[in-house]
């Protein structure tokens, strides 16, 4: 749809509002939905660029949960735009700035080129000075299609614009009351009442013809948003009406994007319940993300958390991808495989290495970082994931780079996020009464303990497990309970071949040998 309008660049854009922390979910509606049809255009071979609109000439309605403001100094932050409010944190130039450089700072680890837009810079330097006077001569006719849409009526000596009070100098408490064709009237809840040219940072456009002016400002060609933009004569549908019916241009082609909802509620800047993109690096790679928003339709939406099971879910999708993408494992269909590779592919920051050198999936990072200095000893880490299989060939030293990040990140989602069932340790000193199990499992554990050293893998073990259990009559439950409590001090575990490797064979078939 997009190329059929034969432009010589295309513009894909989202815009955001600097009142608080920009989060994930924000991240999905107007960065990565915008990316993908951008990213597609480039695939197939056309011009194109994404813009990120800073939205930062919007009035501040509230002030988010955890910066530390008393309620007595609100009046210092509220009314004003985002780009002329006090900086919540000393160092910054006003309230945006804070919130922008935080926005901004990652965005680039994830693969983002954007030319980023100051909305309110860009009212300062005039440009939208024609399309306020075109708007405030139009009032009339944005007036009747907007209450035609709406489904409300707007009064007829509605003006489309918002003053900045000269004085107190906010934009939320002015109303704006007349037009002579080059000043506006407006006045204030502080008591001010004037008339100002409307141009040069000195007005804004109301926020539904604000959306408008950008669209013709850019270009733009596609655009994403929330949902809640695009209920029946919401924001949307009056955008682009207007955009058709007052400003005479075809509107850009939009596309809704569901929530990300953690534990259950949609995510909040305002409300501090968020997941920055600093947060998600700390425990993650930007490719685990990518991955995310590329494998679920926009208008679907995710439900999602750090400290359950949701996130290391998350991870087995990401690696089953990857082994689908490099043949190492068959989708369920075709047609899964075509998405499954193509999200995959769409999710890399960088060039696609042709081969896969190795796989560590993040559950047993988990493990591994728990019960392995992989700081001070990574050569037995190395050791231990050719024992598992997960190291295929000799790796290199970005391979090894990576394996050293992914179990930092492991290590740090362990220590903040895990819940108590994920976390491991070997246990010094175990209570475990050898008499309390059957004859028959005392044997087969004795086995196991004096053959374990001699296994070369994981599957070794397991079948080590398996077989002396049987030969011995054993109780399969009873003995693999014996080998948990005897070294992490709990019934059941991770898989037990792994979790021996991680620990050390040695110590294991110690362990078991001083118990029976």
């Amino acid at each position: 749809e997009i190329v059929q309008r034969k432009k010589k660049e295309y513009v894909c854009e989202g815009m955001w509002t600097p009142s608080g922390f920009f989060h994930i979910g924000n991240a999905r509606s107007e960065l990565f939905t915008p990316y993908s049809v951008y990213r597609t255009l480039k695939d197939r071979g056309h011009k194109a660029r994404q813009n990120f609109i800073i939205d930062d000439f919007d009035g501040l309605r509230k002030i988010p949960s955890g910066l530390g403001i008393e309620e007595k100094d609100y009046p210092l932050y509220l009314d004003k735009p985002c780009a002329t409010a006090p900086s919540p944190v000393k160092g910054y130039k006003n309230w945006s700035a804070f919130f922008v450089s935080k926005a901004l700072e990652f965005v680039e680890d994830f693969g983002f080129d954007l030319k980023v837009i100051s909305a309110y810079e860009t009212y300062r330097e005039g440009k939208f000075n024609d399309l306020i006077k075109f708007s405030l001569d139009h009032s009339k006719e944005i007036v009747e299609v907007w209450s035609s849409l709406a489904g409300s009526e707007k009064e007829k000596s509605f003006l489309p614009v918002q003053a900045v009070c000269s004085k107190c100098k906010g934009i939320l408490s002015t109303e704006v009351y007349g037009w002579d064709g080059n000043k506006i009237s407006y006045k204030c809840k502080c008591g001010n009442n004037e008339s100002i040219t409307p141009y040069d940072g000195r007005a804004k456009l109301h926020w539904r013809v604000h959306w408008v002016a950008h669209w013709i400002m850019h270009n733009v060609d596609f655009e994403s948003g929330g949902k809640d933009h695009f209920s029946k004569g919401g924001s949307v549908d009056v955008g682009r009406a207007l955009m058709k019916e007052v400003f005479k241009k075809e509107p850009p082609v939009q596309f809704p994007t569901e929530f990300i909802l953690l534990l259950g509620e949609k995510i909040s800047g305002s409300k501090g319940n968020i997941i920055d993109l600093k947060q998600w690096l700390e425990v993650a790679s930007p490719e685990v993300f990518r991955f995310m928003n590329f494998s679920y339709k926009p208008q679907s939406s995710i439900e999602f958390s750090l400290s359950d099971n949701n996130f290391l879910l998350m991870m087995d999708r990401y690696e089953m991808a990857e082994r689908i993408y490099y043949k190492l494992e068959e989708a369920k269909s075709g047609k899964i495989d075509s998405k499954v590779t193509r999200a995959y592919e769409l999710a890399q920051v960088g060039k696609l290495p042709e081969k896969l050198a190795f796989q560590l999936p993040y559950s047993y990072a988990v493990q591994l970082c728990q019960l392995m200095d992989y700081e001070n000893d990574f050569e037995k880490v190395v050791s231990a994931l050719e024992e598992t299989g997960h190291i295929r060939e000799k790796l290199g030293k970005k391979d090894e780079e990576k394996i050293k990040i992914l179990l930092s990140k492991a290590k740090f989602w362990v220590n903040k996020y895990a819940p108590e069932s994920m976390r491991i340790s070997f246990i010094e000193r175990p209570v475990l009464d050898a008499s309390q199990f059957s004859e028959n499992a005392r044997k087969a554990l004795s086995e196991i303990s004096e053959k374990i050293a001699g296994c070369k893998s994981a599957d070794e073990i397991q079948s080590l497990i398996f077989e002396s259990s049987k030969r011995n009559n054993a109780e399969m439950p009873q003995v693999f309970k014996f080998i948990y409590l005897s070294v992490i001090g709990r019934e059941r575990g991770p898989k037990a071949g792994t979790l021996i490797i991680a620990i050390g064979k040695e110590k294991v078939a110690e362990r078991l040998g001083s118990l029976l």
